[in-house]
């Protein structure tokens, strides 16, 4: 649209001029022959006209050229960008800048008021900018600027960006720094209690017990400092991937929680291996996500109680794709919380997430894992008998074609 309506005013352009100069040719070629000057020089002057013309013809054409690459640029842009004359008629409006006109519902709200900015650039001649909330289906937050073109140029450029994502984002690192104050704070809080308590106990039993206390605290703030890193170094996503053995990725992470599984009385099943399946992962950062499936099954398969508590990690190749899942025979997750109990920080259970040690990070951890490795993680539970986790992977290609 941009480059048509550029082409029509760089073609009057062109015709203007030219009739000009075929005006002037005549003009001068008279006053020539008036003056007596030979055919040949005035056969010279011709000449010169006609190469000015045929030079005003060749900027016209790069013009246009360049116009209709700009428009070519402006159409991808994921922002908008819309152009109007001094009339407020549309004159370019990129693909991002369509859904505003002629609008409905919410996008009908940005068009009212890039209208309003319209109107005031045009009186002011100064940027104008607006950030509004758009309540549709989802919600979006948009920033409108509306700049006069300037240098006598009629019109005014508006550009649409969405800030809806950094906006979220946003929301969420507030979310993240506030929660880790306040997961901090806890263990440390305790361990300055206890350090206290620790001086003034004279008692060898209840220094032992104290000294345990203190160890079990620290280990959690150092457990909840590494899982922050590690949550970091997932969302960065720069670690490159190389082939990964999956048995052996699962028999580390299972040896990593046999004295806890142990100590609390829990058989760990293993199934599933022996299949020589490959993937292309962060070896360091599967062998974590499958450790915190192990380790929360463990710890809230304990914590049920049952008569005969069991915990299975089973390894199935489905196609192209590789399934750990990892069942447990603890408390389970009521419907309300499935959903959620990826999230950051997100409990079930806040007490009871303390008493076994949980940092609030191990299935975020799960999630980001998974998507890095462009698979999934999904749950199975039913509140009193159980959960079972399945992390998808896909297999090497190489591996899936042998």
């Amino acid at each position: 649209m941009l480059a048509g309506v550029l082409a029509i005013l760089f073609a009057v352009a062109a015709l203007v001029l030219g009739a000009a100069l075929l005006r002037q040719r005549r003009r001068v070629r008279a006053a020539l022959r008036s003056a007596g000057v030979a055919p040949g020089r005035a056969g010279d002057v011709d000449y010169a006209v006609g190469a000015a013309l045929t030079a005003a013809g060749d900027a016209t054409q790069r013009a246009v050229e360049a116009a209709e690459q700009l428009e070519r640029a402006l159409a991808g842009a994921e922002f908008g960008v819309m152009l109007v004359d001094d009339a407020k008629r549309v004159v370019f409006a990129n693909a991002a800048a369509e859904a505003f006109i002629g609008a409905r519902h919410g996008e009908a709200v940005a068009e009212v008021r890039l209208g309003e900015l319209f109107d005031a650039v045009l009186v002011s001649r100064k940027l104008q900018q607006a950030d509004i909330d758009l309540y549709t289906p989802i919600r979006r937050v948009l920033r409108l600027r509306a700049v006069p073109l300037g240098n006598g140029v009629p019109g005014v450029v508006a550009y649409i960006e969405d800030l809806t994502q950094r906006r979220q984002i946003d929301a969420m690192r507030r979310d993240f720094v506030t929660n880790v104050s306040h997961e901090l704070k806890t263990p440390l809080g305790a361990l300055s209690v206890l350090a206290e308590t620790l001086a003034d106990a004279e008692d060898p039993t209840v220094r032992r017990r104290l000294a345990a206390r203190l160890s079990g605290e620290a280990g959690r703030m150092s457990r909840l400092i590494e899982d922050i890193i590690g949550l970091g170094e997932l969302e960065a996503g720069a670690t490159p991937p190389e082939p990964v053995s999956v048995d052996e990725v699962i028999a580390e992470s299972v040896a990593r929680h046999a004295l806890q599984a142990k100590e609390a009385g829990i058989e760990v099943e293993v199934a599933g291996l022996g299949s020589g399946a490959v993937v292309a992962a962060d070896r360091r950062q599967l062998t974590s996500a499958l450790s915190n499936l192990i380790d929360n099954a463990v710890k809230y398969t304990a914590v049920a109680g049952r008569p005969d508590p069991s915990v299975r990690v089973e390894a199935v190749v489905d196609g192209s794709w590789l399934v750990i899942s990892v069942e447990d025979s603890g408390i389970g997750i009521s419907e309300q919380h499935r959903d959620r109990v990826f999230e950051r920080f997100y409990r079930v259970d806040r007490a009871r997430s303390r008493a076994t040690g949980g940092t609030g990070l191990g299935l975020a951890i799960v999630r980001h894992v998974a998507v890095n490795l462009h698979g999934s993680v999904e749950v199975e539970s039913e509140e009193g008998v159980g959960s079972t986790f399945r992390l998808r992977i896909p297999i090497l290609e190489e591996e899936v074609a042998s």
